[in-house]
């Protein structure tokens, strides 16, 4: 029997401890109600043409994110990409601009990619891709 008095108080313990963070859950909750949320993601300004995304010297993998990222910043708007400055390119690259090309035309947007460097275009040449895949003629679509 003094083993069993000895457990209770440890019961009762951990029992006040799940109450405390159950409460401090709850607490969280109350802070951030989602109309709140809402009404704050509904204020953001409309996206704006901020002119051309040039792409940089070196469009590897280690910077497809990256561009993949300012991509999906500028969505709504028209765009213009301009790959001059572009020397070398991996395919990671290639196709997160092949799905940017066919994300603005499904979203009724023009996309072009325009002042090709030869090393970009070559690229595109030596892995099949058409012009009209990466959108270098203007309007999608």
């Amino acid at each position: 029997m003094a083993r069993k008095r000895a457990q209770q108080p440890r019961k009762k313990a951990a029992s006040k401890v799940g109450k405390a963070k159950t409460s401090t859950a709850k607490t969280a909750r109350k802070a951030a109600p989602i109309e709140e949320t809402v009404t704050a993601v509904a204020e953001l300004p409309e996206p704006t043409n901020l002119g051309p995304l040039v792409l940089p010297e070196t469009l590897d993998s280690a910077c497809a994110i990256t561009v993949k990222n300012m991509l999906l910043e500028r969505r709504g708007s028209p765009l213009v990409v301009d790959a001059g400055q572009v020397r070398r390119t991996g395919m990671q690259a290639v196709q997160i601009l092949i799905a940017a090309a066919r994300t603005w035309q499904a979203d009724g947007q023009s996309y072009a990619v325009t002042n090709p460097s030869s090393e970009f275009l070559d690229t595109i040449t030596l892995v099949g891709l058409t012009r009209e895949q990466i959108s270098f003629e203007g309007m999608a679509g």
